[in-house]
């Protein structure tokens, strides 16, 4: 006989093959004293998604339902078809990229839920990693590093975050919030929060219980400038949209959140920049490259940036170079160093940046330096990274020489460059048929005269 599941686990997959097997194992790791079930979709994943879900559905066919879908709907689509086939009490939200960490993670949250008969919608804190599962911070809404917003009013003003990956929620209820949600909008979460505020209070169980992956190149995080203005623009959107929606809100309340915002925005773009702000954001990327040096995609290696770090760089079959992107922003390093597999330090046979007195200075984006190596062995690199923004160093003035220098050589090299194009320009104008054959006509008629 068929049990009736009380929560039904949703997760909705495009191309989170990398990530995935670890995501649905932590589903299959819930200790309850209730019956779930687990609801994978896949939108048509170009990797190898698919393939993993039907796998898992077919070693757990009582557990797990498996939907697949032949084109790319996106997320919004996806979520508000997919909720339709729940058939738990309740149901709980995990993106295809984030995993839980906490096996009672359920069964918290519904002994929560009972606890709170007001609240029909609970979420909890989180860790962070990187998107090669490396753990980077803990507790994400206690340490402050993502402020929690548990209010309407927090919501809209600041775009908050609730983490979606940790949510519980009243089946009923998300499938009455799924009517509202703008199927064209640049985040599903932002509208489903918003309107969830409307309708119940949050309960926050203080326990991360999810690991919270920080996926560059996701829909959250596009690497393309262009492609996160646009995210931002539909977002200001929505917020002007639901001003509209709902004028019964504490706009009071919203408004002493903005002042304080702007007051920090503009604290912070007073200081000077700091060289080192992209520590714990930004990643140092290995790029191999074949006998062509040709890189790809598809052949790399990233870790999240440290302030000091080494890390092994196991050399593929068939590269003959590396190429180290040290970082995405302009920045400054000390004692960069490649050694080999049997400890000889490597020479870079180029850097996109001065290298003086062993500190490597970047004042452009992204950092580059390129090594030959051999195939097939294990090399070592580590670096550190510096700051000149500091007024109060003794080396201060200096280092500011030594960037400015950079960025005169920098300037110095485009002009440089623009003046070669103008002489083979003007070098193809002048020996060009059009030109040639007119100055030896004028020549011809100068000499008759």
């Amino acid at each position: 006989m068929e049990t009736t599941p009380f929560v039904s686990i949703i997760c909705t997959v495009f191309n989170k093959e990398p990530w995935l097997k670890k995501t649905i194992d932590s589903f299959l790791a819930q200790q309850t004293e209730f019956a779930i079930e687990i609801i994978l979709v896949d939108d048509a994943s170009s990797d190898g998604s698919r393939s993993i879900i039907q796998d898992y559905q077919e070693n757990y066919p009582n557990l797990i339902r498996a939907f697949y879908q032949d084109e790319n709907q996106g997320i919004a689509k996806t979520w508000v078809a997919i909720c339709k086939e729940a058939r738990g009490y309740y149901i709980a939200r995990c993106d295809g990229d984030d995993f839980w960490i906490d096996p009672l993670k359920l069964q918290k949250q519904v002994n929560l839920l009972a606890s709170k008969p007001d609240c029909k919608w609970s979420n909890t804190d989180f860790d962070i990693y990187d998107e090669h599962g490396n753990f980077v911070s803990k507790a994400g809404f206690t340490n402050h590093t993502i402020p929690l917003a548990d209010t309407y009013e927090k919501m809209l003003a600041t775009r908050g975050f609730t983490m979606a990956s940790t949510w519980l929620v009243d089946r009923d209820l998300m499938l009455e919030v799924n009517q509202e949600l703008d199927l064209t909008t640049s985040d599903d979460t932002f509208n489903l929060q918003l309107e969830l505020f409307q309708r119940t209070s949050l309960a926050y169980l203080d326990e991360a219980t999810v690991a919270y992956t920080i996926n560059q190149g996701s829909d959250s995080r596009p690497r393309d400038f262009r492609q996160l203005e646009r995210r931002f623009h539909k977002l200001l959107q929505t917020q002007l949209d639901y001003l509209d929606r709902y004028p019964n809100a504490d706009f009071k309340e919203m408004t002493k959140i903005l002042l304080e915002r702007n007051n920090t925005y503009e604290i912070h773009l007073s200081k000077p920049t700091d060289s080192l702000s992209p520590i714990g954001m930004e990643s140092v990327t290995i790029y191999y490259g074949d006998e062509e040096n040709t890189y790809s995609e598809d052949r790399t290696l990233t870790k999240l940036l440290q302030k000091e770090d080494s890390l092994a760089i196991e050399i593929p079959k068939g590269t003959s170079v590396i190429r180290v992107d040290l970082s995405e922003s302009p920045s400054y390093y000390s004692d960069v160093e490649l050694r080999d597999s049997d400890g000889k330090v490597c020479s870079a046979v180029y850097s996109n940046g001065v290298v003086v007195d062993h500190l490597y200075l970047y004042s452009e984006p992204d950092p580059q330096l390129i090594y030959e190596v051999k195939e097939e062995g294990v090399y070592q690199l580590s670096y550190k990274m510096i700051s000149i923004d500091n007024p109060s160093a003794p080396d201060y003035i200096g280092k500011v020489f030594t960037a400015e220098m950079l960025d005169c050589q920098s300037r110095l090299k485009n002009l440089e460059a623009e003046l070669q194009a103008t002489k083979a320009a003007y070098n193809s104008v002048i020996t060009s048929r059009r030109w040639t054959i007119p100055t030896k006509i004028l020549k011809f008629l100068r000499i008759r005269k």
